[in-house]
This record gives C-alpha cells, sequence and structure tokens, in this order.
C-alpha cells in the first residue's frame, strides 16, 4: 500500500525510521570532516530522507524500509553459525528490514516415516540449543508485516529420498502432514521446496511429474491454515528439461525461485562468470528467464536469484600485469576463504574484506559481458556481483516485471559493515534499485 505522508504535518507525526535517518543526518554532518569514510553513510541517509520528505508517498510491504512492491527472499544458511568468529551469522545479525521474506535453510526429509525434520537439532529446535526456528518467526513481532518461511531439501540431501516420497501417494500423504504439523508448532508462514533436482543425483525420469503431483496436494492442503508455497528450480535447461514441469508447477506455488547462479566454475578449467546476466553460450540470467517463460512461467511468480557470492580461481600461468580474466585457463579447483570455507568460493564480505586489507595486491575490473565484476592478484581471481552487477540485474528483473529477488544468501553480504564502514552493503543497493532511488 501506499501512505501519502504529505497529508500530515512532518514535525508531529515524523515516524520514528524518519526520526532516526533525521538524527543520524545532523549527526554525519557535525562529524563529517573529521573522518572521511562517514561520506558514504551520510548520502545514504541524505538521499533517504529526502525522498520521504519531498516525494511524499512511500510503498510498503508491511516493513517501512522497502519502497517498492518486488518481493526480497532472503535465505539464511543454518550452518553460518558455525563459521569462524569474525564470520560467524547469527539471527541477531539479520536486519529483517532489508527482506519482505526470510527462508531457513534447510530442514530435511526422514526416509524412515517420510516426514519432515531438523537437520541440526541443537541449532534449529532444542531449549537448550540455539534455537534458531523460533528466534527467526519471533521477528514477526517487530516487522508485522514479515513473511518467514522454512526451506527443505539442499545440495546435501540430494534426490533419491525425494524421488521416492514424491513417487508414492501415501508417503505423500504422511509428508504433506507432518509438515503443516511441523510448520504450526514453529510459526511459520510456509515452506520452500529446494529438491537438487528432479530427475538427477540418483532421482527417476518420473519425478518431473510426480515433483507437480507433491506441489499440487501440497498446495491444496495448505489453503486452509493458510500456508504459503513456493519452489526452487534449477536455471539450467537441461535441467528444466528434465525435472519440472513448469507450467503444471506454476499453479501451485506463489513463487517459483529461480537459481541462477553456479552456471560455471573452476570445474570448467578457465576463468568464467559463475552468474552473467548475458552471455553467448546459453548458460546466463537472460537464457535461463527467457526459457521458463517460454515454458510457461508467469512473469510475476518468477523470482530471480542473486548470488553473494563468487566463484574463485587460480590461473595455470599467472600474467605478467593484470588483465580481464576471464577466459584465462585455470586449475580445477579455486581457492577458498576463510568464512566460507570452502574451494571455489568466496562471500562477497571475504571479497571486500579482502580487497581493503591488501588494496595493492587487487586489481579490480568490470566485464561488461557478463556484467560481473572481477578481482585479479598475480595468479589468484575472483569473479562475482558486486553493486553494479545488482543493480544491472534489477534492473533485468522490472523489465521483464519478474515478482522479484532471491538472494542467496544474506550471511554473505557485508553484514558487519567492515569493508565501507556501512553494513548490508548489496542488501541496501538491490532495494535502492528496486525502488529506483540508486
Amino acid at each position: 500500500m501506499k501512505i501519502d505522508i504529505s497529508k500530515y504535518n512532518i514535525l508531529h507525526e515524523f515516524s520514528n525510521i524518519k526520526y532516526i535517518y533525521f538524527c543520524r543526518l545532523l549527526h554525519h554532518i557535525k562529524y563529517l570532516s573529521e573522518n572521511l569514510l562517514r561520506y558514504t553513510m551520510f548520502f545514504t541517509d541524505l538521499r533517504f530522507l529526502f525522498t520521504i520528505l519531498f516525494f511524499g508517498t512511500y510503498d510498503v510491504y508491511g516493513l517501512e524500509e522497502l519502497k517498492h512492491d518486488k518481493v526480497v527472499v532472503c535465505y539464511v544458511a543454518s550452518w553460518a553459525t558455525y563459521r569462524l568468529p569474525d564470520c560467524t551469522f547469527s539471527i541477531e545479525n539479520l536486519k529483517p528490514e532489508h527482506c519482505t521474506h526470510l527462508v531457513y535453510s534447510f530442514a530435511g526429509l526422514d526416509t524412515a516415516s517420510w516426514t519432515i525434520k531438523s537437520t541440526d537439532p541443537w541449532t534449529d529446535t532444542e531449549k537448550d540449543g540455539i534455537g534458531n526456528y523460533r528466534k527467526m518467526t519471533a521477528l514477526r513481532e517487530k516487522y508485522p508485516g514479515l513473511k518467514v518461511t522454512l526451506g527443505i531439501g539442499g545440495w546435501n540431501e540430494g534426490s533419491i529420498g525425494y524421488s521416492a516420497l514424491a513417487s508414492s501417494s501415501d508417503r505423500r500423504k504422511i509428508f504433506i502432514a507432518s509438515t503443516i504439523a511441523f510448520l504450526k508448532t514453529y510459526g511459520f508462514n510456509g515452506l520452500d521446496f529446494v529438491w537438487m533436482y528432479p530427475g538427477h543425483n540418483g532421482g527417476s525420469w518420473e519425478d518431473k511429474q510426480n515433483f507437480a503431483v507433491l506441489l499440487k496436494e501440497l498446495s491444496e492442503a495448505y489453503k486452509q491454515p493458510g500456508l504459503s508455497l513456493t519452489a526452487a528450480v534449477s536455471a539450467v535447461q537441461e535441467t528444466i528439461n528434465l525435472g519440472y514441469n513448469i507450467s503444471e508447477m506454476s499453479k501451485y506455488v506463489d513463487h517459483l525461485h529461480v537459481m541462477a547462479f553456479d552456471y560455471h566454475g573452476s570445474w570448467n578449467q578457465k576463468v568464467i562468470s559463475h552468474a552473467p546476466l548475458r552471455s553467448s553460450d546459453g548458460l546466463s540470467v537472460n537464457d535461463s528467464i527467457t526459457y521458463l517463460l517460454e515454458q510457461g512461467a508467469p512473469a510475476e511468480k518468477l523470482v530471480l536469484a542473486l548470488p553473494m557470492y563468487g566463484r574463485t580461481f587460480v590461473l595455470t600461468t599467472p600474467p605478467e600485469k593484470p588483465v580481464n580474466p576471464i577466459g584465462l585457463p585455470a586449475l580445477p579447483n579455486g581457492f577458498r576463504g576463510p568464512c566460507t570455507a570452502q574451494d571455489g568460493i568466496m562471500g562477497y564480505n571475504e571479497i571486500c574484506a579482502t580487497q581493503k586489507e591488501n588494496p595493492k595486491d587487487w586489481t579490480i575490473g568490470w566485464d561488461s559481458d557478463s556484467s560481473s565484476a572481477y578481482a585479479i592478484n598475480k595468479d589468484h581471481v575472483i569473479v562475482y556481483d558486486d553493486i553494479k552487477s545488482m543493480e544491472a540485474k534489477v534492473k533485468y528483473i522490472k523489465e521483464k516485471k519478474l515478482a522479484g529477488v532471491k538472494i542467496w544468501s544474506i550471511d554473505t553480504d557485508d553484514f558487519h559493515g567492515k569493508c565501507n564502514g556501512s553494513d548490508y552493503p548489496l542488501m541496501k543497493a538491490i532495494n535502492a534499485a528496486l525502488a529506483g532511488t540508486l
């Protein structure tokens, strides 16, 4: 809805958020000359205050900070709580005002009983543990418009169990009943199905139709309790053809989350963007969205994933001087970052921190063909989405009239604000671009 604040006395009706930004603005003006790092925060707050005071209208998705009507689905990786101290992400680090939806990842499938289960009870559910489920859903007390859903599946769950589940009417009934009870117990608004992937990883050729049936039955069962249902789908055409009846699935879900990342990586043994907006090889955001629309997905149900991590590469031969590394030969395994601690991947928080700590070592550049940023340091290369990349993809989302964005995952944004003095720089840029204020 829209609230026209021009009808009200500004001083009398100043909401909490406007008052906070007004005070911060005065604070930045006072100290601006003493600390140049405040420039970024100063102009962010000035722009925000100017928008509120002079444009007069303000789009609200149940959360005051969002000034647009797109969905912003923020995934939280449960395993981020186990990272090194400087990298550990807890529910307390979340700023839900940047999101319309939160998805806690991931629950799993108990193949002994065909019911939903926590994959890490100490982190998720136990009274004496962290208890993230209830912490997540409790955020709605402060943010009543926020939707908090539970993701089930993910890469580690594989495909075999879900294939067996979807193939049996009796198993589906047991599973569906268990999800309703589980979601109600912990206060989730709905379920996000992340089966990776139907017809792959030990799945069956029948998965394509069986998955659509499972989603149909879930949708019907969720109507009475008022639960939402979404599903994540691969962005690769071959995987789509084998595993998804897109037009049928679209009838039963609120949104389809398009996993438009990891098109490429160090396994290609050459440097290449893992999430290009466009490309010449048919593996890009534009190729995926175009194909899904052709397969019958309504644009208003497609949510485009924006990766908050990059892919890393080790060149076989370092160049004599820094160059655009796209296309250069690379070893089969990329290097790892200190937080994500996985070969071939670095979170955006790791990338920007590395560049800040060693600014003379890294050369930062832009690949216009893929709309990707790159960083090169001798034989080490990172290709990733930066603020400029996010802006380009948001522009694409608007042009195609898609439902919004999926953030994978919010725990690898610079949530501590170590790089430029302002936390969540990617999230802020995405929302500003969606609102047209950036």
